[in-house]
């Protein structure tokens, strides 16, 4: 091989590597990390339809965080259990989602007995 040809072979493998180093990069800016969230725009009534669940949700939030009193409720259905998420009213006097920030949620997993099985703090 000239040292023309070796000059050539090794600017490919730079140029290689810099396209994969820059490839590696947006995947994981982009690529990683949680889904988008979309906050609430109508909490739940905690004496409403899901009393029983935002009420076990409430004692496993209270144990956890310091702002159990200013949290609102969203319930989702998730198999056989509940996805409770308590949202931190962070901007009481605005409206709708805007009352949240994504990062102010704690979200309570409940089996379908209503107990406790899982908890995550989200901000």
């Amino acid at each position: 091989m000239s040292k023309l040809q070796s000059g050539w072979v090794a600017a490919d493998i730079k140029g290689m590597t810099r396209r994969r180093m820059i490839a590696l990069l947006f995947v994981l800016l982009f690529g990683c990390g949680e889904k988008e969230i979309t906050r609430m725009g109508q909490p739940e009534d905690p004496q409403g339809r899901y009393s029983e669940q935002i009420g076990a949700a409430r004692r496993v939030l209270e144990q956890n965080e310091d702002w159990a009193d200013r949290a609102e409720w969203e319930v989702l259905k998730s198999g056989d259990g509940w996805q409770v998420i308590a949202w931190r009213v962070m901007y009481p006097d605005r409206k709708g989602p805007a009352r949240y920030v994504p990062w102010g949620r704690s979200v309570i997993v409940l089996d379908r007995r209503n107990v406790a099985v899982d908890y995550h703090r989200k901000g």
